[in-house]
């Protein structure tokens, strides 16, 4: 990935990515706040999704920040936030199906 492409990429990743570490640290504070924590493995999987999110904004900052390293850096935040969405989508279907308890 060229690094022009790599700063373009990390930029809207960063944006995106405290967006949804936001949503994703609600959803950890509101399940505490009601008492469902220990019933339930919801906020574990937030948590999880929370973390992915913090990586993935962390290093799109380092990938716009770095001179050398940039394209690195874009890859592992890109992945990072693909990962993320796909733990926040798991939690979204499992809480809907009530499988999660």
């Amino acid at each position: 990935m060229p690094e022009k492409e790599a700063h373009a990429i990390s930029h809207h990743i960063l944006a995106a990515s405290t967006t949804l570490l936001g949503i994703s640290f609600a959803i950890v504070s509101l399940i505490g706040a009601m008492g469902h924590a220990d019933k339930t493995l919801a906020d574990e999987f937030a948590l999880l999704s929370l973390i992915l999110f913090l990586g993935s904004c962390i290093s799109a900052y380092a990938a716009m920040r770095a001179q050398k390293r940039s394209a690195a850096f874009g890859r592992i935040s890109e992945a990072l936030f693909i990962a993320g969405l796909i733990s926040l989508c798991l939690l979204s279907v499992l809480i809907s199906f009530n499988v999660v308890r």
